[in-house]
């Protein structure tokens, strides 16, 4: 299970990487802009309505209401009251940074994005690597906390997919992977194909 989250700003060829994420790999895609005004997101969300049913939205989640996306994401303050804050809103999918926090989720979510595993690839001074070692007791841990799947994000790549894969992970969010390389779809492909 591969997801694939947005860079903050747009890339110049995101639409046709997003189609061909969907097309060729029926990809989840996560909709992460974070400095997008309602209205910038609200335009993005019309420029790509061929997509909107493999779209998760990390923000302005009313958007959900109006547009048929397959649900939101909810960020740690979301997570108080879901129900309230997002009544009749597909809820999918949560993050968390620590073993503790899994064990406080109370919403089914389909997925959690654990993070990071690595030094990030997008974000500067961000993470650490982990040993094989290291990501096998954190699955573990994580596992006696929580049922719902667990997706390792945070710095991972061709080189490192391996040990997501080997330490028990039930999938892979990317980012980095993707958005800053020559080739997005390429670099997406040769991870996929690793899983």
């Amino acid at each position: 299970m591969i997801k694939v989250i947005t860079p903050e700003t747009n890339h110049p060829k995101e639409g046709g990487i997003l189609s061909a994420l969907v097309s060729i790999y029926n990809c989840t895609i996560h909709i992460r802009k974070p400095r997008f005004t309602a209205d910038q997101y609200k335009k993005y969300l019309h420029d790509h309505n061929q997509l909107l049913s493999h779209f998760v939205l990390h923000e302005h989640h009313s958007l959900a209401k109006e547009f048929p996306v397959m649900g939101v994401h909810l960020k740690e303050l979301d997570r108080i009251n879901p129900a309230q804050v997002h009544p009749d809103i597909k809820i999918i999918s949560t993050s968390i940074h620590s073993i503790a926090d899994a064990g406080n989720l109370s919403h089914p979510f389909e997925y959690i994005f654990y993070s990071p595993l690595f030094q990030s690839i997008s974000k500067e001074n961000y993470g650490t690597n982990n040993s094989l070692a290291d990501l096998k007791k954190t699955v573990s841990e994580l596992k006696e906390q929580t049922g719902i799947p667990i997706i390792g994000l945070g710095g991972i790549y061709e080189a490192n997919i391996d040990l997501v894969k080997k330490s028990g992970f039930d999938g892979a969010a990317l980012l980095g992977a993707v958005w800053v390389q020559s080739d997005p779809l390429a670099a997406f492909g040769r991870i996929a194909s690793m899983i």
